[in-house]
C-alpha cells in the first residue's frame, strides 16, 4: 500500500465520477515540403584589362596656389582653435562657483 493524505480519511459526499468520451486519435499533420531551390549558373564575364594613363597636367594648381591655400586654412584653423578656447574659458568660469560651493558643502 502507498502513503496515504489526510483527505483520504475525511468523509465527503459521493461526487459521481465523470465519463470519459472515447475519441479518435489525432490524425498528424505535416508541413508542406519547402520548395527545392534552384541551382544558379554563375555568368563569367572577361575583365578588360587597362593600362594605366598619366593624368592630365592641365588641372594641376601651381605651387603658389597650393600655398595660398595652405595658408588661408591654417588661419582658419587657428581661429577655430582660438574660439574653441575662448568657450572652454566660459564654461570653466561658469562653472567655478557651482564647484566651490559644493566643496564647502562636503567639507561640512
Amino acid at each position: 500500500m502507498g502513503v496515504r493524505n489526510q483527505s483520504e480519511f475525511m468523509p465527503t459526499a459521493t461526487t459521481p465520477t465523470p465519463t470519459v468520451k472515447a475519441t479518435a486519435p489525432k490524425k498528424r499533420v505535416r508541413k508542406a515540403a519547402a520548395p527545392k531551390a534552384k541551382k544558379s549558373v554563375a555568368k563569367i564575364t572577361k575583365v578588360k584589362s587597362t593600362d594605366l594613363k598619366r593624368p592630365s597636367t592641365s588641372r594641376l594648381i601651381t605651387f603658389e596656389r597650393y600655398s595660398k591655400d595652405l595658408q588661408t586654412r591654417w588661419a582658419i584653423h587657428q581661429f577655430e582653435i582660438q574660439e574653441l578656447v575662448k568657450d572652454f574659458t566660459k564654461a570653466f568660469n561658469f562653472v567655478k562657483p557651482y564647484h566651490t560651493e559644493l566643496v564647502k558643502m562636503i567639507q561640512k
